[in-house]
């Protein structure tokens, strides 16, 4: 008998403290705000404002085939909570969970989201392997056709091809890039003369104007002090060419004090490579270099960058050029005036796999080893952990061709002290007209799962009927692929032809993760 009522009086106080409990998370001692879009800028966003008695933390949960969850360490009476990754023209479910002392409460939040803009390319995922592949989604630097300029609007899709974040930027009536996110998690956009700061909801955290006399091109690296490297266009800069000066583009480097505000440093290509030399350059004269990225080597403080009229070139940071890779063929002195260095001490001459030197065809650029080809009209440098270089090879114009041929992310390694360059790794030859991108385009190195990321930005198909990007992850160094993605673009306000600001662009492409 006292057996029975020593389990009952548990069962009783069990129940009581479970009501307590209950009573003092559901009893609605808290109030909450949803707003959409709060900045305007970022339509599938929201802001959750919560107003409470006590003090509590949150976690939220967007609901869907492929759900994101985050929660939030910070403890107060009210809390503001940021919520992205929702879908687009749906009623959208979120989860949003309140930790309290003595307990939790949950609620289930309807937040309705407008349907995308027509403009956006229809996406197509061809493969997933999740298990083999990278974490995050899809963060792709996209711009728009608009009528000779851009309208850019970076933009993340799921495993899905569900568009589920992306930022207006049109308003800035320039081409803002690139989209990438800077180690205080604010994401970097970067126009003309501007730099902003924002977060995922689209504030507006930093703006800063750089010096008038400099443009900013395509790429802003952040150095571990935090200023940036900026490939830029330097105001009145000239090249002496014929009986008259050409006005240059894209080729200047600038250190930018990020704090301050203020340029402390450039570096002028002219003034370690030829600049009459037309072998590569398919645009014009002022466009001699066409700088379009950097990357900043931390062992000995060095910059490479890549010139798509040139080649890849490393200068260290006292202004001294290191090499030059590039075909071999028709390189004079340096310099703005045509007096500077001699620039084929510098060229880097390729070797295979043994060591042995190709033939003079090879070096020159006029043909391609099966097992070696320099880099052609190339965009995005990166240094690999083992200190090769890693490019996007567009292939244009591959041995001096006006054709479409092939591109293909490409590993080189460089022997500085002997002047001397391999080819280790390729992918994309294979797949031929399928994958050139004659323009933009990017490759990643994973370090997760030590696989790369390879953008082809601006695909045509052999009838020029049909515009698309590519993404694809491979394994390395098999090339096996675990991810790949079809984006098919509109070119609703261009003229669809290949024009600059006449169709829409991929420049880029990262992996990255959807939270706050």
């Amino acid at each position: 008998m006292k057996k029975k009522e020593t389990y009952h009086f548990r069962l009783i106080l069990y129940l009581v403290f479970s009501l307590l409990v209950f009573s003092s998370c559901n009893n609605k001692n808290y109030n909450i705000e949803t707003i959409i879009n709060p900045n305007q800028i970022a339509p599938l966003t929201a802001l959750i404002k919560v107003t409470s008695e006590k003090p509590c933390s949150a976690s939220i949960q967007v609901l869907g085939k492929l759900p994101i969850t985050q929660k939030f360490s910070e403890v107060k009476k009210n809390l503001e909570i940021p919520i992205v990754g929702l879908y687009p023209n749906q009623n959208n479910q979120v989860l949003l969970t309140l930790f309290f002392e003595d307990g939790k409460a949950t609620e289930t939040l309807n937040i309705k989201t407008e349907k995308l803009p027509e403009k956006f390319p229809i996406i197509e995922v061809n493969k997933v392997d999740r298990k083999k592949m990278e974490s995050g989604f899809h963060a792709c630097d996209l711009h728009f056709a608009n009528h000779g300029k851009f309208y850019s609007v970076p933009m993340i899709f799921d495993d899905n091809g569900q568009i589920r974040w992306f930022m207006d930027l049109g308003f800035i009536n320039e081409m803002v890039s690139p989209f990438k996110k800077l180690k205080n998690d604010r994401i970097l956009a970067a126009s003309k003369n501007t730099i902003r700061e924002y977060d995922m909801l689209g504030k507006l955290w930093k703006e800063q104007t750089v010096n008038e006399n400099y443009q900013i091109h395509h790429d802003l690296i952040e150095l571990e002090n935090g200023n940036f490297l900026i490939p830029a266009t330097k105001t009145n800069s000239t090249v002496n060419l014929g009986k008259k000066p050409y006005n240059t583009l894209n080729d200047h480097i600038i250190l930018y004090d990020r704090k301050n505000a203020k340029v402390l440093k450039e570096w002028d290509l002219a003034k370690h490579l030829d600049v009459s030399r037309t072998d590569v350059n398919t645009i014009n004269p002022n466009y001699w270099f066409h700088m379009n990225g950097l990357v900043f080597d931390k062992r000995d403080s060095s910059i490479i960058t890549s010139g798509k009229s040139q080649g890849v070139v490393k200068v260290s940071w006292d202004d001294e050029l290191q090499w030059i890779l590039a075909p071999k063929q028709n390189w004079g002195k340096a310099g703005r005036d045509g007096k500077g260095i001699k620039t084929k001490d510098f060229l880097l001459t390729a070797t295979n796999a043994e060591g042995k030197v190709y033939d003079k065809e090879v070096q020159n650029g006029s043909s391609s080893a099966e097992d070696f080809d320099f880099p052609w009209g190339q965009h995005a440098p990166k240094l690999l952990d083992n200190g090769n270089l890693l490019l996007f090879d567009n292939g244009f114009p591959r041995n001096y061709q006006n054709n479409a041929s092939y591109s293909r992310a490409v590993e080189y390694k460089i022997n500085e002290k002997e002047k001397q360059v391999k080819q280790i790794w390729q992918y994309g030859k294979k797949r031929e007209t399928s994958f050139f991108s004659s323009i933009i385009s990017d490759v990643d190195y994973l370090s997760e799962t030590n696989n790369i990321l390879i953008t082809s930005g601006h695909i045509y198909s052999a009838d020029l009927t049909k515009h698309t990007a590519k993404i694809v992850e491979v394994e390395y160094p098999s090339g096996k692929e675990v991810f790949e993605a079809t984006l098919t673009f509109k070119d609703q306000n261009g003229n669809k032809k290949a024009g600059w600001g006449q169709t829409d662009i991929l420049y880029r492409s990262e992996r990255m993760h959807l939270q706050y």
